[in-house]
C-alpha cells in the first residue's frame, strides 16, 4: 500500500492551475477545512478547538458551504474540529453532499464514537481516515485526551473495529492513527506504534505539538527499521521535524498559503487559518451575509493577508511548507487587476 509522505510543500505544485490562479487572484482554494460541530466528548487540554460554542451546521448550511467551495473549484474537504465530526447529526449528509459535488474527504476523529454503520460511511467515503490517540497507554490517554481507561480501550476497539470493516468491504481508504510528540509524550512513541499495527492500521502518523520542538527524529527512526512491512507503515512531517533545528528563520513574510487552504467553523464562519478560529484579525467573512465566492473575491481577504504576522503564528502550522514552496517560485500575490 502507497503511503501519503505528508509533504504539503511538495503537493502544492501538483495544482499548477491553482498557482496561475494565485497570480490572478482567482479559485485559489485547493483543500477546506470543514467543522461540522464544536460539540466534543473528550477533554484534550491541548485542544484548539476549546469548545468555543455548541454550534452545529445545518443540512442548509451544509449545501451552501460545499456549492460554494465547488463553485471555487475545491478539490478536498478534511473534516475536523472544532469538535468531534461524527458526532454531527448531519455526519452523513455532510459526507454524501461533499462527494456528490465531485471533492474527495478525509477525516480526522477521536474514534470513540465509532459504530458499524459509521464504519460503513468511512470506508466507502474517505480517501483517508486518522482516529487521534495520541498515546500508547491509558495513563497517557487520560493526560493527553482528559479520558478514562474504559475510553481508551473503546478506541482501540474502534481502531480494530474499523480496520475489519475496511477489510470486509475492500476499501481503498487509507487508514491510520496519530500521535503528537513532545518531551511528555515521547515515551508512549513505541507502544503507541505497537498498538496501532497490532489493531489494524495501515499507518502510524506522528507530528509535533504544535509550539513544541522536542527531537524525536532519531527514535522514528528506530521505529520505522523495527515496525514497517509492507501492511504498515510509520509516516510522519519529517520536513517539519528537521526544520525545528532552525525555527527562526522561517524563510517568508506573508502567509500565501491562507488562498489555497482554508477553515470553515461550525458557526458558518470563513477563516483565514484553522489554528486561529474565532479570532476576529483573522475572519474572511461570514456565510449568513455573503457567500463563500463572495468572501473569497472582497477585500476582506487581501486586508487579513497584510495583517498577518507570521513571525507571531505558531510554528510549522499547517500553511508553512505551502509558503515556503510558494516564496521559492517567487509568486506575487497581487496583480495590477486586483480588485
Amino acid at each position: 500500500m502507497e503511503i501519503n509522505a505528508f509533504n504539503a510543500g511538495d503537493k502544492i505544485l501538483c495544482y499548477s492551475d491553482k498557482i496561475d490562479y494565485f497570480l490572478n487572484f482567482h479559485k485559489t482554494l485547493v483543500v477546506a477545512e470543514l467543522d461540522l460541530t464544536n460539540v466534543c466528548n473528550h477533554k484534550c487540554p491541548g485542544c484548539c478547538g476549546n469548545n468555543e460554542n455548541n454550534a452545529q451546521l445545518s443540512k442548509e448550511q451544509i449545501d451552501k458551504i460545499v456549492e460554494g467551495l465547488a463553485k471555487l473549484g475545491n478539490k478536498g474537504v478534511i473534516l475536523s474540529g472544532g469538535g468531534e465530526p461524527t458526532l454531527s447529526p448531519h455526519f452523513e449528509y455532510a459526507v454524501r453532499c461533499i462527494r456528490e459535488n465531485g471533492m474527495k474527504i478525509g477525516l480526522n476523529s477521536h474514534g470513540m464514537n465509532l459504530d458499524r454503520k459509521k464504519c460503513e460511511i468511512i470506508a466507502n467515503n474517505m480517501e483517508y481516515f486518522r482516529i487521534s490517540l495520541d498515546a500508547g497507554s491509558a495513563e497517557m490517554y487520560a493526560k493527553i485526551h482528559g479520558m478514562s481507561a474504559k475510553d481508551f480501550d473503546k478506541t482501540l476497539q474502534n481502531i480494530k473495529l474499523f480496520s475489519e470493516v475496511k477489510k470486509e468491504l475492500e476499501s481503498k481508504t487509507s487508514f491510520g492513527v496519530g500521535f503528537l510528540t513532545s518531551r511528555e509524550t515521547s515515551v508512549d512513541m513505541e507502544s503507541f506504534v505497537r498498538l496501532a499495527k497490532e489493531n489494524g492500521a495501515d499507518f502510524a502518523q506522528f507530528r509535533p505539538f504544535i509550539g513544541d520542538d522536542f527531537d524525536v527524529l532519531p527514535l522514528l527512526e528506530a521505529l520505522k527499521t523495527k515496525y514497517e512491512c509492507d501492511t504498515f507503515k510509520i509516516v510522519a512531517s519529517f520536513q517539519k521535524y528537521k526544520e525545528m533545528q532552525n525555527l527562526e528563520q522561517r524563510g517568508y513574510k506573508k502567509c500565501h498559503g491562507m488562498f489555497f487552504s482554508t477553515c470553515i467553523s461550525a458557526d458558518f464562519k470563513v477563516w483565514a487559518c484553522l489554528h486561529f478560529r474565532q479570532s476576529p484579525k483573522h475572519l474572511l467573512g461570514d456565510l449568513r451575509k455573503e457567500s463563500l465566492e463572495q468572501i473569497w473575491r472582497g477585500s476582506r481577504i487581501r486586508e487579513v493577508y497584510e495583517s498577518i504576522d507570521c513571525a507571531t503564528c505558531p510554528i510549522l502550522c499547517r500553511n508553512d511548507s505551502f509558503n515556503k514552496t510558494l516564496d521559492r517560485l517567487q509568486l506575487s500575490v497581487f496583480n495590477a487587476e486586483f480588485l
